[in-house]
């Protein structure tokens, strides 16, 4: 015989020999604790029957049988009073405990808050923007309900940020543009001189007798002044080369670009509540969860300037820097889950974080809440 069924054989035969024989019973009532004792016997071994019923059903969801659609009654302990129960209920019945594994591709949203005048607080609120974050999680999920449930767990979780520097540098540049012209001047000067010479012009002189008669000629030279003009003429050429010298003068603007990346680690102590929204023991249901994460600040890299032009990112250490060690993070997530099996299951849902501590201390007078949106995957397996 199965030792699973010894049990129930012993209540059974324990149960026959407190029954009356099979001949009419007498009007007359049972001894009162011969009757106490049989309803005992009976309840336990009603009792045991479930308890075999329900190891029967797990084992054929555990090894992917079907199991039938039709309802089984059971009876309340005490009383006679049945409830309908389906199979696939009374396997998750015995399952209250569960182990959740989540992982969280996560957007981040920052707003700075800081002191005025501040330069590198003003530089990061005008070009610090969030960048993606990681959160992972393990829970033990606790059952309270078949629809409500807490859970608790460790898990992991960064977030980042851009920082976009744009330097402005100015240049100027001078050249130098000549210019040359060259003139030339044509001059014409004109000198005229004369000379005088006297020239002896023979001519014939008559000569007359005592009565008015030519008797022969005779030759005179007469004096002619005779005049020469000489006129000079000069041309001249003169060049004349004109250098001119302008000054160029060229702004040259260029942009130089810097992306410092602070990113930051926490070590979460996560703590939720889940409600199931959709009734029923189906492969698809969905649930909302609200909870709230303890995180541990474990250090990461942070932007810093002496000067207020040059800037830089330096490591920092747990409980070093200007973070807060401890803070406290408020989350909820809509859920759609799926099962494969009835203990294994995957989830999908859109998540919320929200910072309620400012992630610098106090003495600071930074304040800063990152909000981070994301979309959770996860998978369950029942315990």
């Amino acid at each position: 015989m199965p030792p699973a069924l010894r049990t129930l054989v012993a209540l059974e035969r324990q149960t026959l020999a407190q029954l009356p024989g099979m001949a009419p019973p007498s009007p007359a009532a049972p001894p009162a604790g011969s009757r106490a004792a049989l309803l005992a016997s009976l309840r336990a071994e009603r009792n045991e029957l479930l308890h075999l019923q329900r190891r029967t059903d797990s084992t054929l969801l555990a090894l992917g049988d079907v199991l039938p659609a039709t309802l089984t009654f059971t009876a309340g302990p005490n009383t006679g009073e049945q409830r309908e129960t389906s199979p696939q209920q009374l396997a998750m019945a015995s399952r209250r405990w569960s182990v959740l594994l989540t992982a969280t591709p996560e957007q981040n949203t920052l707003g700075l808050q800081g002191p005025e005048g501040d330069s590198l607080t003003a530089l990061r609120r005008n070009h610090e923007t969030g960048r993606a974050g990681f959160n992972a999680a393990l829970l033990a999920e606790y059952r309270l309900t078949p629809r409500l449930s807490v859970g608790g767990g460790v898990g992991y979780s960064t977030y980042g940020a851009d920082l976009r520097l744009t330097t402005k540098n100015t240049e100027v540049r001078v050249t130098y543009d000549t210019t040359t012209t060259r003139t030339t001047s044509f001059l014409t000067s004109t000198n005229q001189t004369y000379s005088i010479r006297i020239l002896q012009t023979p001519q014939l002189s008559p000569i007359f007798n005592g009565s008015g008669q030519v008797i022969r000629y005779d030759t005179v030279y007469v004096p002619r002044q005779d005049t020469v003009f000489t006129t000079t003429v000069q041309r001249d050429s003169t060049h004349a080369i004109r250098r001119t010298v302008t000054p160029l003068i060229s702004r040259f603007e260029t942009l130089t670009a810097r992306r410092l990346r602070p990113d930051y680690r926490f070590f979460t102590v996560p703590v939720l509540l889940r409600y199931r929204l959709t009734p029923g023991a189906g492969r698809w249901w969905t649930d909302v969860s609200a909870g709230a994460q303890l995180q541990f600040f474990l250090g990461g890299t942070q932007v810093v300037t002496e000067d207020g032009e040059n800037f830089r990112t330096e490591k920092i250490a747990p409980g070093s820097g200007p973070f807060r060690a401890l803070n406290v993070a408020l989350s909820g997530s809509l859920a759609l889950n799926y099962a494969l099996t009835n203990r294994l299951s995957v989830s999908v849902a859109p998540s919320m974080r929200w910072q309620a501590l400012s992630l610098y201390k106090l003495e600071t007078g930074l304040r800063q809440q990152p909000t981070a949106t994301g979309l959770m995957f996860g998978v369950r397996f029942g315990l």
